[in-house]
């Protein structure tokens, strides 16, 4: 049975930033995005930071967002390109940036 559009998971190249419970920033692209998760790379891993708050510069149908979330960590993987991969669960981030996020996923699912 297919996956109903807004529940897909779906590529994604937006760029952004996390913080983590140190302060400390990271740069980040994501690979993959849902309206429940998301998945980004960078260049170390989030040792001892289990939340994070993740910014994202989105773009979807020439309209630009600065999506804000804060999500839990389920996976960190160093991958074949020395980088790690981070699989993200949203745990707060707003209607509006949801919203935009459920637009994208729904046009590229």
């Amino acid at each position: 049975m297919a996956k109903k559009p807004s529940q897909a998971y779906v590529r994604c190249f937006w760029t952004g930033k996390m913080q983590l419970l140190n302060g400390q920033y990271l740069p980040l692209h994501c690979t993959h995005i849902s309206n429940k998760q998301v998945e980004v790379e960078i260049p170390r891993a989030l040792v001892g930071s289990p939340k994070i708050m993740l910014e994202l510069d989105a773009l979807h149908n020439g309209i630009s967002r600065h999506i804000k979330a804060v999500c839990g960590m389920d996976l960190d993987v160093l991958n074949e390109h020395d980088k790690h991969y981070i699989k993200l669960h949203f745990e707060h981030i707003s209607q509006a940036d949801s919203d935009f996020i459920e637009r994208f996923v729904m046009a590229h699912a």
